[in-house]
């Protein structure tokens, strides 16, 4: 998700800055307000700007009510003064839930309210395996992640295996880990012995 934001910025010709969800896990803790101040002060004086907010739903609700009025109005008011947003200011949120709150998988996550969920087009990001391939650059590795990706949805096991097995996989290939340990780091994070063998068992 953070790679097609950059990348969009980059074709776009805009300018791109980025906001993890910690830094907006309060409105008055660190330092939210003054980022998020700073760059609607850089997108109100400079040219089109891309702002790529990071795992919004794991930040504070409260927080995100308060930027929601950013979001919907041409300025953002702060403690200590009010920022006019650039006409060519544009958000892209990130999310691994669709806002709904915590799931099976993803137990930390928050519940979005539906205002904010309003002011959003909502994409459903599948995985791109193309790309998968192109950014680890290592065939027959990536190629055996996506097996036990699609083997591990198939029998239902609660265990995420993202295109970041593949690239971290490979990368420490290149400098000469042993391949088993690699497995065991990147891509099975440990799970049991049994369990790695039901997903090996359907991965054909």
């Amino acid at each position: 998700k953070t790679f097609f934001a950059e990348k969009f910025a980059e074709e776009a010709g805009f300018n791109y800055k980025y906001i993890k969800c910690s830094d907006v896990a309060s409105p008055y803790i660190h330092g939210g307000q003054d980022k998020i101040a700073a760059i609607f002060d850089e997108a109100r004086k400079n040219a089109p700007t891309i702002l790529f907010f990071d795992e919004i739903d794991a930040s504070f609700t409260q927080a995100i009510l308060a930027f929601n009025a950013a979001l919907a109005n041409d300025f953002m008011d702060f403690p200590d003064k009010k920022v006019q947003r650039h006409k060519n200011f544009y958000c892209i949120a990130a999310a691994n839930t669709f806002g709904t709150g915590a799931d099976r998988q993803y137990v930390g996550r928050n519940q979005l309210d539906a205002a904010t969920l309003d002011r959003f087009i909502t994409l459903n990001w599948e995985i791109d395996e193309t790309l998968e391939h192109e950014l680890a650059k290592n065939y027959e590795w990536v190629n055996y992640v996506q097996k036990a990706r699609k083997a591990a949805s198939k029998i239902g096991e609660r265990h995420i295996i993202s295109p970041r097995a593949s690239m971290q996989g490979a990368d420490l290939l290149r400098i000469g880990i042993d391949r088993n340990e690699v497995e065991k780091d990147v891509l099975w994070k440990g799970l049991d012995a049994s369990r790695i063998q039901m997903i090996k068992n359907n991965m054909g």
